[in-house]
């Protein structure tokens, strides 16, 4: 009785749950079907080495260094060696006297050792100095000469014989750029010591890349004739390089010149490249720029003769001494304003590079006897003014603009060891320039009188150059120049051509 009362019991129960069971799966979703395999991805393409790999010393994109092997210290082994070979002809050039006449023949244009360095990524340095020679002493080849003293309050003079050898080379290593930079912004930079003034385009680039040989004449007549100054200036750019800029107080004097006046010039320049985020290929590197510099000089303690006049390979066509009608040897000083203020364009289209620049001057001068250049008896007050510009294009045959970079504006070296290598590459460049100088002296048009012999008048000068340069890459050039000069009708020479060739090493 009790099993059968059991089964009873237990059967119905049985039933009932398998029921629920049945129900409750038939509520459940539908098993989600799985999806078909998927190959997995591939990897993507490791990134450039980390500085830390890239070793405590070798090459890369175009430096040598040595560094730490935390890289809080590098070093930047560099140097240049540039033999030219100079020609000229022109009427009347072989009329020419000793040390008017053009230098002909080969010439050590350059011979310089330099390095550089970096601490902690954020502090900067360059040194460089120059071994070529510099200059000839007594070009004029006179075997005796006198020395003369001349009294600065009486203006009496006294010599005594002094005897010189021939045509002696005057070789005088100087620093030529010799700089600190603290860096711990892109925005904004201190620099310190002696470089590239920083004024007009073409001064600012490198002497190793420059187009042409020598820098465009208004560049180097009445821009920036002395190149470099000593001096601090600040200045920076913004991250995406579309904006540069830079102020700077300088001593006014030209390299290796301590300031001799206590007085300072000021300088600075700016552009933007308004396509850099907008176009694309080499376009996008085009730039506009601007340039001031100003300052004076003080007429009781500035001596030194205005810069001479010269055409690429150093004839003067406008000198800063003569002879006046009493047979006295003047010359002309800058004092008081010099003022100069410069615009410039570059736009690089496909292989073509178009360069323009615009450069006006105004340079107050004084002349003086020699022997009083520093005495009160100045002759007579004036200026030196004007304008120039010139106008440049080139074209890569071989190669294109990476082989040597956009135009460089005196950025201390920094190597970014996270770049991957770039390869070696070869390139050849024809260029052509058309310069124009339009200049006037004044010799006595702030006071005094002119003497019969004072250089007044135009000095107009127009020039047409061509070049070609083989690159194989940045670190070796063989270039040739060609100028035509239409001097001014009273230089020695009324028109003039010169041919140059260069043979460059340049680290």
């Amino acid at each position: 009785m009790h099993l059968r009362s059991l089964l009873i019991v237990a059967v119905p129960l049985a039933l009932a749950s398998a029921s629920l069971v049945r129900e409750a799966a038939a509520q459940e979703p539908a098993p989600t079907p799985q999806p078909a395999s998927v190959p997995s991805p591939q990897p993507e393409p490791p990134l450039p080495p980390p500085a830390q790999d890239a070793g405590t010393s070798g090459y890369h994109n175009g430096n040598f260094f040595i560094r730490t092997p935390d890289d809080v210290f590098r070093l930047y082994v560099q140097g240049r060696v540039h033999v030219d070979y100079y020609a000229a002809f022109g009427p009347g050039l072989g009329n020419l006297a000793p040390g008017q006449a053009v230098a002909q023949g080969f010439s050590l244009r350059r011979a310089r050792l330099e390095m550089a360095g970096e601490f902690f990524q954020q502090w900067q340095w360059q040194l460089g100095a120059e071994f070529a020679p510099s200059a000839d002493d007594n070009v004029a080849a006179n075997t005796a000469s006198l020395a003369c003293k001349v009294n600065p309050s009486t203006s009496y003079e006294t010599c005594t014989p002094q005897e010189n050898t021939v045509d002696n080379p005057s070789m005088k290593p100087a620093p030529t750029d010799a700089f600190v930079n603290y860096a711990p912004s892109p925005w904004a930079n201190v620099q310190v010591g002696q470089y590239y003034l920083p004024f007009t385009l073409e001064n600012r680039i490198s002497d190793n890349t420059t187009a042409f040989l020598e820098r465009a004449l208004v560049i180097r007549t009445i821009g920036v004739p002395l190149q470099r100054d000593i001096g601090a200036m600040f200045w920076g750019e913004s991250p995406d390089r579309v904006l540069y800029y830079t102020v700077g107080v300088f001593n006014g004097d030209g390299p290796n010149r301590p300031n001799v006046d206590t007085r300072y010039d000021l300088a600075g320049r700016a552009f933007i490249r308004p396509f850099i985020k907008s176009a694309s290929g080499s376009t996008k590197w085009a730039q506009i720029g601007a340039s001031v510099h100003g300052g004076s000089r003080d007429a009781t303690k500035v001596g030194y003769d205005m810069p001479a006049l010269t055409t690429s390979e150093g004839f003067s066509f406008w000198k800063p001494t003569y002879t006046d009608s009493h047979g006295r040897l003047l010359h002309i000083i800058p004092s008081a304003a010099q003022e100069a203020f410069a615009g410039d364009l570059y736009v690089p289209a496909g292989n073509f590079d178009f360069t323009g620049e615009f450069v006006y001057a105004h340079y107050d001068t004084r002349e003086a006897v020699d022997g009083l250049q520093l005495s009160p008896f100045t002759e007579r007050l004036g200026a030196l003014e004007g304008w120039g510009l010139y106008a440049q294009v080139g074209y890569w045959l071989v190669g294109d603009h990476e082989i040597l970079g956009y135009p460089s504006y005196g950025r201390p070296i920094h190597v970014d060891l996270t770049q991957p290598q770039r390869p070696a590459e070869h390139g050849l460049q024809v260029v052509a320039r058309v310069d124009q100088l339009s200049l006037t002296y004044s010799g006595a048009s702030r006071g005094g009188t002119n003497d019969s012999r004072t250089p007044n008048g135009d000095i107009d000068v127009t020039a047409f150059a061509l070049g070609v340069n083989y690159w194989a890459t940045r670190h070796l050039r063989v270039s040739a120049n060609y100028t035509y000069y239409d001097l001014p009708a009273h230089a020695l020479v009324s028109s003039l051509h010169e041919v140059s060739a260069r043979v460059g090493v340049q680290f």
